[in-house]
């Protein structure tokens, strides 16, 4: 059984390496997108449902906000300060938090590069039934799924024990 403190160690080092995974993996995947594919163009993948598609966005993800560059960059200021806080304040030593909380915050990270050093983000995943979106994007949505379930589990966890 590990220590307290090799315990708190290891969940920042799966929080960071996580962060760090998803903020490289959307960088390179837009450096790529940028370099490869002209601004408006589509690369089929499935015929009639998925393309790869370069597209800018200067509002927040998924197209929502448009032109709100300003508003949006200390929006993720913002909540950037606060999964920090949250990640010192709670301490929570689960793998499945770290790891999702470092998604949210990769994918934080990421679009305020765009926002802060370009204007606006690359997006490039096209399913012709939702907005464009990136890795970035991906990655806060799959975090916050993650920790809604962890949070729902606990929670039953929690009924049963004092139920019984």
């Amino acid at each position: 059984m590990l220590s307290r403190r090799s315990r708190n160690v290891l969940m920042n080092v799966y929080f960071s390496i996580s962060a760090v995974c998803i903020l490289i993996l959307d960088q390179v995947t837009k450096y790529i997108i940028i370099e490869k594919l002209p601004i408006n163009s589509s690369i089929e993948v499935i015929s009639g449902f998925f393309y790869i598609t370069h597209v800018k966005n200067s509002g927040a993800a998924f197209g929502l906000f448009q032109g709100s560059i300003r508003t949006l960059t200390i929006i993720s200021i913002v909540a950037i300060v606060l999964i920090i806080i949250l990640k010192i304040t709670l301490k929570l030593n689960y793998t499945f938090y770290n790891v999702s909380l470092g998604f949210i915050l990769g994918g934080a990270l990421g679009n305020l590069i765009d926002r802060y050093f370009v204007g606006e983000v690359t997006d490039f995943i096209n399913f012709t039934f939702w907005p464009v979106f990136n890795i970035a994007d991906s990655f806060i949505i799959i975090g916050f799924c993650l920790i809604i379930i962890l949070i729902i589990r606990e929670y039953f966890k929690k009924g049963k024990t004092q139920g019984s």
